[in-house]
């Protein structure tokens, strides 16, 4: 069974309030956090509202993690292509001889 977790123990930045769970007032940074917090390990217990907004989170988790695909798969071929492009630029000089 997880250990409970302590204010201290979850940083919230000076001036800010933070989201708690209405279940185990577990705080936390952003209202989309403790959303999906309530539904991953409240979900027999949330309301249809506290349903919603775990499913809203989920969906909003699921496009931010494809466009960070969508960065890392960019990013490779443009690696790629930089040393294909230097390759063939080193491959063409000619060497005095």
């Amino acid at each position: 069974m997880p250990r409970s977790v302590l204010d201290a123990d979850v940083r919230v930045p000076d001036g800010e309030t933070p989201a708690r769970c209405p279940h185990c007032q577990r705080p936390f940074r952003t209202e989309r956090l403790r959303a999906l917090h309530v539904g991953d390990f409240h979900g027999r217990d949330c309301t249809d509202d506290q349903r919603e907004a775990y499913d809203e989170a989920r969906e909003a988790e699921r496009e931010a993690l494809f466009v960070y695909h969508l960065k890392v798969v960019a990013g490779l071929v443009a690696v790629y292509a930089f040393f294909f492009l230097t390759y063939l630029a080193v491959s063409m000089v000619q060497v005095p001889g």
